[in-house]
């Protein structure tokens, strides 16, 4: 009996260490073959998640073809159209409206980019950024449904063209820049690796009820390095006339300073009023037409008139100062986004003391052409004392020749 001792207690330890090496094995060997996925995926640094699509590796709704066509009611109302398809009204079963982005046979974008795209999309969420609900692959159907944003885009409210469309304040467009800067500045430095959006414009700034600002189509968004973020480079240029980085263009590298000047672009349109460019006889871009006013004092030459000249001018002074900032022509030279939303805050204070702290969200009503040719607003004079050392400041900083005290009533547009 003795003898078969030492056989009875050693052959559960042989078993137990071939186990642990099997195991060990196995693990070893998934590693190998993931390292890739583990590296590339974004994180938000904050991230929640959902049980979804676990074979795609997505944590999502994923919808068939035959659900999207109900949802649509066989794609009955076109809400807009853009590079991916046209995008349509819709509502799911519990009534929730959503907005459907489907795939057009002429889009470029094939199953592997789809199925990156979603994958940005489902892992990024933040209150400024527009909310990807679920997707669609079934076949060769490609869809993306999103939730609704019920007061369309910034372009409609700014620039939209129709005269009857409701009016946004000073106050609102400050607003709606904040918001949209945080959105930014999220995918700047909240996600891992950071993203860059591409193609920020005033189409993609999308409006709620409650006018809440959030950026759509961040899934163009390209992810880099923050280590070497100068690096990053693509096979395609992305990007909208007028909004564009002109370093971007010219490197074909983008960076976060890329939407930062494009962010100042958008920041020059909610200020003026006016398109990214203009032809009027001939084309010229927001910036050199903000900056030749600027150039000469006439800070109210260059403020949208549908907002009646009831704003801070400080405000109006600080805000066109940031978007002259964000579009310096050397990316080295542009503030990164936290900045920008701190400045932006602060721009918003000045418009919210000026309203003695009114936080209402009306709208001006659209106004006539005979309207437009008025000057109406003037400023009152305990105002130009602070005006003429914003004025001085600003011209400092970018240059400009002497600008002069502001004088109250109409100026030369």
């Amino acid at each position: 009996m003795k003898s078969k001792l030492p056989i009875y207690v050693g052959a559960p330890i042989v078993i137990i260490v071939v186990i642990v090496s099997v195991a060990l094995t196995l693990f070893c060997l998934l590693r190998r073959k993931t390292p890739g996925l583990m590296k590339n995926s974004v994180k938000p640094q904050n991230e929640t998640r959902n049980d979804g699509d676990t074979s795609l590796g997505l944590e999502t709704r994923r919808f068939t073809y035959n659900e999207i066509e109900r949802i649509t009611n066989n794609l009955q109302q076109v809400l807009g159209k853009g590079g991916f398809g046209y995008v349509y009204d819709g509502f799911l079963e519990d009534g929730t409206q959503v907005a459907v982005k489907i795939r057009s046979e002429s889009s470029n974008q094939g199953d592997k980019e789809f199925l990156a795209e979603v994958q940005i999309l489902t892992r990024i969420h933040h209150k400024n950024l527009v909310s990807l609900i679920g997707f669609c692959k079934d076949g060769v159907h490609m869809a993306l449904v999103y939730e609704f944003m019920s007061e369309g885009t910034l372009q409609d409210h700014i620039v939209g063209g129709d005269r009857n469309a409701r009016c946004l304040t000073w106050r609102q467009r400050l607003k709606i820049a904040v918001e949209s800067a945080q959105g930014l500045e999220y995918l700047h430095k909240g996600c891992n690796p950071p993203l860059i959006h591409r193609d920020v414009k005033a189409t993609n700034i999308l409006l709620n009820t409650r006018l809440e600002a959030k950026i759509a189509d961040f899934g163009l968004s390209k992810a880099f390095n923050r280590d070497n973020e100068s690096q990053v480079s693509t096979n395609v240029i992305i990007g909208t006339r007028g909004y564009m980085d002109p370093e971007y263009q010219t490197t074909g590298r983008p960076t976060t300073k890329s939407d930062v000047y494009s962010f100042g672009v958008v920041l020059l349109v909610l200020v003026t009023g006016k398109p990214p460019t203009m032809h009027n006889p001939r084309s010229i871009g927001i910036i050199e037409w903000v900056q030749q006013r600027l150039s000469k004092g006439n800070i109210e030459g260059v403020v949208d008139l549908r907002m009646h000249g009831d704003h801070d001018i400080n405000s109006i002074w600080k805000a066109a100062d940031i978007a002259l900032k964000c579009t310096a022509h050397a990316s080295a030279r542009r503030p990164n986004m936290t900045n920008v939303v701190l400045q932006l805050q602060e721009c918003l204070k000045l418009e919210e003391d000026h309203a003695g702290g009114n936080s209402n969200n009306n709208f001006y009503t659209g106004i006539s052409s005979n309207d437009l040719s008025m000057r109406n607003d003037s400023y009152p004079t305990n105002q130009s004392t602070n005006v003429s050392q914003s004025s001085t400041s600003f011209e400092k900083e970018h240059n400009f020749g002497r600008v002069p005290t502001m004088d109250n009533g109409p100026a030369a547009r």
